[in-house]
């Protein structure tokens, strides 16, 4: 995994660097997608993110859950089982080719969905442009996910940056192309951004895929061999691993409303919103990827017995990424004009000068919640990575669905509050379901869970 021991600074950083730029691969691919939308028309800026949200919505159940394969990974690896590693890599496999036609399906009531969001008509049409295109192609994240796994868990985190940042760089290009019509292709705006992340999804996947069966990782790992179907481990595999994803689900699904609200609100307040989220992007993703080092660090320690280092290896990771967050905050709160710059289209239907009071504010904000968003991915990420993810399911079902939304409804249906307001209500959710986490943390009821079923093996 690393020459240097999984809690130590920098067993930390060998591990999680290269997961970050993984992470930042895909923060600049959506950065762009959004850069050159907003280029194109503003329209489809607005289009893009509901649309978007919504398609991820939908697959986060399925993406969850089999990534949650990774967490096997680390924690067989950490005990020294490499047909274990190679066993887990395949459920995630034939998981993914399970989940294709299910993923497909869910395009009809995702439709629907889209339909009630009360959106305007111009904007309405290019959402469903975009996300029947992204919901027909939703296996391919899945399968990188199931890919992935296997690298990630061991540590080997540089050849799943490499695949990342390839499909990146390949979605950039086909983006540039596709929405403006460059190098004899039509000029398709939304619907090319849509095709070009539907074919680049699929190629991080493919790469991880290829290396794991072929070479020395293949006979050391055995992986050809242990290619076959295991009921008993995608039990295990969905026993621990659906509850993740029914987080994840949850999680993004509140997000999701949320959204649809804003887009019910003024044009200032809706465009403000979507520039802050996407620019909160910079922020959120990397940090998404320290989150995923701790779960694969702690199952890492927990293999090996170790859950003292497996708290010190939290802390230190939670350390770590507050040292990116917090220099990033400041430029959110002092140059918040610059980033409202990047994102103002010229045909957007206010001015300059109307969203820069209302965006600064929520970049403002943005710069407040991360901290504590930090604290809750840091860890909610070393819970899932000791298998303790029902409790996390738990938390987001209670404090989203019958704290957070309901809020959030009674300040717009009720109060007829702005985006500002809105935003700082989400912020002391964020702040209370941080706390849960790092609480729950503490107890150390996570240290008696036994993820791969060795206690009953051994009785």
């Amino acid at each position: 995994m690393s020459k240097y021991s999984p809690d130590s600074y920098r067993g930390i950083i060998a591990i999680s660097l290269p997961i970050i730029a993984g992470m930042a691969g895909r923060t600049i691919m959506m950065f762009c997608d959004r850069l050159f939308l907003a280029q194109h028309s503003q329209l489809e800026l607005q289009a893009s993110l509901p649309a978007g949200i919504l398609s991820f919505t939908l697959l986060c159940v399925l993406y969850g859950t089999v990534s949650y394969s990774s967490t096997f990974v680390s924690q067989y690896f950490g005990a020294g089982d490499r047909q274990g590693c190679s066993r887990s890599l395949a459920q995630g496999l034939y998981l993914t080719m399970f989940s294709a036609p299910i993923l497909a399906a869910m395009t009809v009531p995702g439709s629907m969905l889209l339909n009630l969001s009360g959106h305007a008509p111009e904007v309405l049409a290019l959402e469903q442009t975009y996300f029947r295109i992204l919901m027909l192609s939703a296996s391919g994240p899945v399968f990188t996910a199931a890919a992935a796994s296997f690298w990630n868990g061991r540590g080997k985190t540089v050849p799943a940056m490499v695949a990342v940042l390839i499909g990146a760089g390949i979605n950039i290009l086909l983006d540039y192309v596709m929405i403006f019509g460059k190098f004899g292709f039509p000029e398709m705006g939304i619907k090319g951004a849509a095709i070009a992340t539907a074919i680049s999804s699929f190629i991080p996947g493919a790469i991880l895929t290829v290396a794991a069966y072929s070479g020395k990782t293949a006979r050391s790992y055995k992986t050809r061999e242990n290619f076959k179907f295991s009921w008993s481990l995608t039990k295990r595999i969905l026993r621990f691993g659906f509850p993740a994803g029914l987080h994840i689900f949850m999680d993004v699904a509140s997000f999701t409303i949320f959204i649809f609200v804003a887009g019910r609100l003024g044009v200032v307040d809706f465009t403000a919103n979507n520039i802050a989220f996407s620019v909160n992007n910079l922020a959120f993703n990397p940090l998404l990827g320290f989150g995923f080092a701790t779960t694969v660090i702690v199952g890492r320690c927990i293999g090996m017995g170790r859950t003292d280092m497996a708290i010190r290896a939290t802390r230190r990771t939670l350390l770590l990424a507050l040292c990116y967050f917090v220099p990033l905050a400041v430029t959110f709160v002092l140059f918040p004009g610059f980033y409202t710059k990047l994102f103002f289209s010229p045909d957007s239907a206010c001015s300059i000068e109307e969203l820069s009071s209302t965006a600064g504010k929520l970049l403002a904000i943005v710069a407040a919640w991360g901290v504590f968003d930090t604290v809750s991915l840091m860890y909610s990420g070393a819970l899932r990575g000791a298998g303790d993810t029902k409790f996390v399911v738990w938390v987001s079902g209670l404090l989203g669905w019958l704290f957070w939304i309901p809020g959030i409804l009674y300040l717009y249906a009720v109060r007829h509050s702005g985006i500002v307001e809105l935003w700082l209500f989400t912020s002391f959710y964020v702040s209370v379901f941080a706390l849960f986490f790092f609480f729950r943390f503490r107890t150390g009821k996570w240290k008696k869970i036994d993820l791969l079923g060795r206690e009953q093996a051994s009785t």
